[in-house]
């Protein structure tokens, strides 16, 4: 496939972006790319979009892939912050605009960096130094891409793309239930990954994503923004079995694509996932924002 776009300059011949190969290594794709960033971002985002999609069907290894994704990082987020925003639509209210090429960039982002993780995992059983980095790569831009695709719904009333937040959920229950793999010189797992801990990350997004519920204009003046490092430090995911709610409680069901949610009453017997416990400082904070104080 060969993206045809017209010269920048009257006169000039068109630029020929053909689709990069992912298996020729990283010079010819960095010339890809670099011709991209030429090419602005009203042309650079839908070649971005379908080489993306293509990657997710490319037959490549797993090094290949993620030395790939680290190549398009930035050309990614730099198209992301180029590209027009709906303002008409923020300002007007609106609460679905559509799904717009900074989302599906984001999204796709995820969705390769979640397909790297796994085919990493299943090749290598005992990591080295590099590899750990690597990998540690993957689980933290992750989770910053969905940061990006959530707040951007948030600050835009746009609607998340479908199973969002069923893939985050299941991400998490991954890095959960898999552990941390055996590093060489260490026989024993179960070590901090050194500089990212999945489940602070993980629920520093689920406090946003209830924020984001209550209030939107709290959340998109930062109000409750600064402090989530610290609230989910001392935010706890409790299992729900025995646990009667006489006053409300929040539950992350991880089955469902959604947030958390306020929950009353006895669990569902079939119920899979948390129970959100914030610090009260936290729910101090999202009452004052609710009602449009401080």
């Amino acid at each position: 496939m060969t993206i045809e776009i017209p010269g920048a300059m009257p006169g000039k011949p068109e630029l020929r972006l053909d689709r990069p190969s992912f298996d020729a290594g990283s010079e010819p794709l960095g010339d890809w790319l670099l011709g991209l960033r030429s090419a602005g971002v009203r042309h650079a985002a839908p070649a971005l979009i379908i080489a993306l999609e293509n990657l997710r069907r490319a037959d490549i290894s797993a090094s290949r892939r993620l030395a790939t994704l680290r190549l398009f990082k930035t050309p990614v987020l730099k198209t992301c912050t180029g590209l027009p925003k709906p303002w008409a639509s923020a300002a007007a209210g609106q609460k679905d605009p559509g799904v717009t090429l900074e989302q599906r960039l984001y999204r796709l982002m995820f969705q390769n960096l979640s397909q790297t993780l796994h085919q990493f995992d299943r090749c290598y059983f005992l990591l080295d130094a590099r590899q750990t980095r690597r990998r540690n790569w993957v689980i933290r831009n992750l989770f910053r891409f969905f940061q990006r695709e959530l707040r951007y719904a948030v600050l835009w009333g746009a609607r998340l793309p479908a199973n969002t937040w069923r893939d985050l959920h299941d991400l998490f229950v991954y890095l959960t239930v898999r552990g941390v793999p055996r590093t060489e010189g260490s026989p024993m797992a179960g070590a901090p990954i050194p500089g990212v801990d999945p489940e602070h990350e993980y629920k520093q997004l689920l406090l946003f994503g209830l924020a984001a519920q209550v209030t939107r204009t709290g959340v998109r003046s930062g109000a409750l923004v600064e402090g989530l490092e610290k609230w989910a430090s001392e935010t706890v995911l409790e299992d729900p079995q025995g646990l009667d709610a006489d006053s409300s409680l929040y539950v992350v069901e991880v089955s469902e694509d959604a947030p958390p949610r306020e929950h009353r009453g006895h669990m569902n017997t079939g119920f899979r996932g948390w129970v959100l416990i914030p610090p009260p400082a936290f729910l101090e904070q999202l009452d004052r924002a609710a009602q449009g104080v401080g």
